[in-house]
């Protein structure tokens, strides 16, 4: 389903910086679900929509009315999971998450969750495989003593995700699955994790799109002191209307927008 991240440099032009490709940021129905995750004074907001809907979702709307520089956006269409607590992304303290994949790991679940100390365990509220996933995220973070670094160097956070996608991954492989489904990272889709101060991305084979945004200034003309990234998961974006495609691998965007291409592993 449809997954979108930005950052930028000036919150209170994001929406603006948007509206060229907000038709890029519909999410065709049928959505079963949709939610909004952004950073707002070292927070993390959330704007959840449980309900279904049998008609496109501006998943960028919210933003028209919300100063941010940082926020994900996910629609899900999987009628396996209902209610406020299993609509994505998720957050803990300052991270936001989003997965764009729902493989089933009911059973590797009890496995995962022996990974995840039990204060993290506390805030497991439903029973998505992004959810779980995100708390083994955190898992590794909190054993390097990270899940509270507000600066945390997004190489480290880059160590954590590629951690918790081998540990999911093997447990997965161990376990089978169910006939004709997928084992490996990619059947997870691609993973956005945020603390608001840098991103990754985990590409793994699911199409995904990036675009550099910028606003115009005065007299019309491109303003060089906005700087802003877009990606998009779900197949959209054509690269003649300024999107690339990105390769599988890790994107790495740091607090100053600089944007860095690399392999998931460290």
């Amino acid at each position: 389903m449809k997954l979108f991240a930005c950052m930028c440099n000036q919150p209170q032009r994001l929406s603006a910086a948007l509206t060229p490709v907000r038709a890029v940021l519909l999410a065709p129905p049928p959505v079963s679900r949709w939610g909004l995750a952004y950073s707002q004074g070292g927070d993390v907001l959330l704007v959840r929509t449980p309900k279904a809907s049998t008609k496109p979702v501006d998943l960028a709307g919210p933003l028209a009315e919300i100063s941010t520089d940082c926020a994900i956006s996910q629609a899900v269409n999987d009628e396996r999971y209902s209610g406020t607590d299993n609509t994505p992304p998720f957050r803990f303290r300052r991270w936001m998450f989003a997965m764009s994949n729902q493989p089933d790991l009911d059973a590797v679940a009890p496995r995962l969750i022996e990974h995840v100390p039990e204060y993290l365990r506390r805030n497991l509220r439903g029973r998505t495989p992004g959810e779980l996933v995100f708390h083994v995220f955190l898992a590794m973070l909190h054993d390097e003593g990270a899940v509270d670094e507000p600066n945390l160097p997004v190489q480290h956070t880059r160590r954590a995700l590629s951690a918790t996608i081998r540990l999911v991954t093997s447990e997965m492989a161990k376990a089978g699955g169910s006939e004709g489904s997928p084992i490996g990272a990619a059947a997870l889709g691609n993973i956005i994790v945020s603390n608001g101060r840098s991103m990754l991305v985990a590409h793994n084979e699911t199409p995904l799109r990036l675009r550099r945004l910028w606003v115009l200034d005065d007299k019309g003309a491109r303003d060089e002191s906005f700087r802003g990234v877009l990606l998009v998961s779900g197949g959209d974006g054509d690269p003649k209307d300024g999107f690339e495609d990105v390769p599988n691998g890790a994107v790495m965007i740091s607090r100053d927008l600089q944007v860095q291409f690399a392999g998931l592993e460290p």
